[in-house]
């Protein structure tokens, strides 16, 4: 059972990176970090720091855990390139919710500075209700700024859109880290990635969340079809460090502009 619910799994990836017009060489880079993370060392350590973090978020209020599943795939981009929890970094971002994720990067980075972007007004699905009932999201930035307050003198919120923080805030090799996970509608996702991705430093992390995720009806109006057209307009300016659920890019030497 477990066999065909992998195999199972694989294929519907497969069939989403194919509808989502991926490269072919992203296609073979997800399987194949997908197979050795799969059988690496301390993939059990991995899932024991996520459970430790599911066990602390009980004491947030946090109506649905969309975040926490994600935590080995950070973890192992963290690991990769070196981001020990005493590093000061400077991080962005998009789209913050109830403020799981934001907990956990102010968490697990002693010194991280942390500025949250959100309209905390809800996106398309949520909006629609399929993902959430109108009495939470009536109360989404009060649940945020209850489970952020331990952090109050180490992160900044924005409320307004991306589209709007970027306007105002615009500034090159700003950020160690940037997380987009804010509206997820290709044409959102694509101005997230290429802003952000020109606000950070050399070395930094673009993570972009939901990469098969599925609520347009056209698989190109998703996450995964803004970001196919970001990775190919910037292949030879990134890499790819993880590839789950989640996309993890790290920004390459070669990204600096010629004069």
């Amino acid at each position: 059972m477990k066999i065909y619910k992998l195999i199972k799994g694989q294929f519907n990836k497969l069939s989403h990176l194919i509808a989502s017009n991926a490269p072919i060489w992203m296609i073979f880079s997800h399987f194949k970090l997908s197979y050795t993370h799969r059988l690496s060392n301390n993939r059990q350590k991995l899932i024991e720091q996520r459970d430790s973090f599911r066990e602390l978020s009980k004491s947030l209020q946090i109506d649905t855990d969309w975040f926490s599943g994600n935590i080995p795939t950070w973890l192992k981009a963290f690991e990769a390139i070196r981001y020990d929890r005493e590093c000061d970094l400077k991080c962005l971002e998009i789209g913050s919710w109830q403020g799981q994720s934001a907990y956990f990067l102010l968490y697990y980075f002693n010194n991280a500075q942390l500025t949250c972007v959100d309209t905390w007004e809800g996106a398309d699905e949520h909006k629609s209700g399929d993902a959430i009932s109108n009495e939470i999201l009536s109360n989404i930035e009060v649940t945020f700024d209850e489970n952020l307050k331990e952090f109050k003198n180490r992160y900044e919120k924005y409320k307004g859109t991306s589209y709007q923080y970027f306007n105002d805030n615009f500034k090159r090799d700003k950020y160690d880290l940037v997380y987009i996970d804010g509206s997820h509608h290709v044409d959102d996702v694509i101005v997230d990635a290429v802003k952000a991705f020109e606000m950070i430093k050399e070395g930094g992390l673009l993570i972009f969340d939901d990469y098969f995720w599925h609520y347009y009806d056209n698989t190109i109006d998703n996450p995964s079809g803004a970001i196919n057209a970001f990775l190919r307009m910037k292949k030879h300016q990134l890499k790819i460090i993880c590839f789950d659920y989640q996309l993890v890019l790290q920004k390459t030497k070669s990204s600096i502009r010629q004069k």
